[in-house]
């Protein structure tokens, strides 16, 4: 196979990986497709290098661009969220369904409360589906009280 020939593969190959990285995303095969792009050019256009001992260096330093440029792609694509952290206090006042039925001096109780599972104990039994109210919390778990009718 000429030098040419192995330089159109390794494009090839490149553009292919490149390719399928929408449908493998976080394999960071872009990386590979980018370096596999970029000696396929270089081959193609100074062959001489493909087959050198420079095509080593040339290989790890176009690895590592490839590697920055794909992680910075991938860091202008990925949505910026905040941090989320919710603790028992700030759900004070907040309502909820009792989803295991609460039991006094008991943690086994579970409330559900804003799509959240918290353990829960209350002052007397609370049956499942009942809906609740929290009155204060003691740690990682609430304290709550039955919402009437």
């Amino acid at each position: 196979m000429d030098i040419y020939t192995v330089s159109l593969l390794l494009i090839l190959i490149g553009l292919i990986l490149i390719a399928l990285e929408p449908v493998v995303p976080g394999f960071f095969i872009s990386v590979v497709g980018v370096f596999f792009l970029a000696m396929g050019i270089v081959g193609y256009f100074k062959p001489d290098y493909l087959y050198s001992p420079v095509s080593i260096s040339v290989a790890f330093i176009l690895a590592a661009l490839a590697g920055v440029i794909v992680l910075y792609i991938y860091k202008t694509m990925a949505e910026t969220q905040e941090p989320q952290l919710m603790v028992a206090s700030s759900l004070v006042g907040k309502k909820g369904i009792v989803r295991k039925k609460v039991i006094p001096n008991s943690l086994d109780g579970k409330v559900s409360i804003e799509n959240t599972m918290w353990s829960a104990t209350a002052d007397h039994e609370i049956p499942e589906g009942t809906m609740v109210e929290v009155v204060s919390s003691e740690g990682v778990h609430v304290v709550v009280k039955e919402i009437k009718k």
